[in-house]
């Protein structure tokens, strides 16, 4: 990734907000608690967008073989990160649909990305 470009920076601020939306306490989130009767449908465009912006950040040079293997790892693994701090925080249940959700939506940006290249 290189550090200078704006796609770069923009994964990295996203990246920021799913990991402070995973550990805010379920309490806190006030008008925007009636989402989680979509709770998968936003789980899956979240983990687009994430997919989509992550490829993008990375296309900046000619991608590897070896850059789609961690990809790929990524979008498998930050799910699972993203699961397990649901689970020691206030309110909210980690949830295995949750993450299958994450991992389809996260594949599926890559791919988006990859065919708009």
């Amino acid at each position: 990734m290189n550090l200078t470009s704006p796609r770069t920076w923009l994964f990295i601020l996203y990246l920021c907000i799913i990991v402070y939306l995973s550990a805010t306490p379920s309490n806190e989130f006030g008008y925007f608690s009636f989402i989680w009767r979509y709770d998968k449908y936003v789980h899956f465009f979240e983990y687009l967008i994430l997919g989509f912006l992550l490829v993008n950040a990375l296309m900046i040079n000619p991608m590897r073989r070896s850059d789609w293997v961690s990809v790929i790892a990524f979008i498998i693994i930050f799910p699972i990160i993203d699961e397990t701090v649901q689970r020691f925080t206030p309110g909210r249940i980690p949830d295995v649909m949750d993450g299958i959700a994450d991992i389809s939506g996260g594949l599926i940006g890559t791919y988006l990305r990859r065919l708009f290249s």
